[in-house]
């Protein structure tokens, strides 16, 4: 009886730790470089290199905030002045 109990306890210890999730705050955090972006759109952005790109989720807002002049209240498909 003994045997089983150490056994059950044992199998119990090893597989706890597996299934604890980790808090928020020891989550990795997600970063936002905006240093390759040449202008930001409402949709999207092109970068140094005229690619276009689509913005990932609240990027727009944030690109918007802090680089203003660098931001075109369009989407990319209607800015003339890129040549394509």
């Amino acid at each position: 009886m003994k045997l089983l109990k150490s056994i059950m306890l044992g199998s119990v210890l090893t597989i706890l730790p597996l299934t604890v999730t980790l808090p928020a705050a020891a989550r990795p955090a997600v970063t936002i470089d905006f240093g390759n972006v040449a202008v930001g759109y409402r949709d999207g952005y092109r970068d140094q290199n005229h690619r276009y790109h689509p913005w990932a989720r609240n990027q727009a807002q944030a690109y918007r905030t802090k680089y203003r002049d660098n931001y075109r209240d369009m989407t990319h498909d209607r800015d003339k002045s890129w040549n394509h």
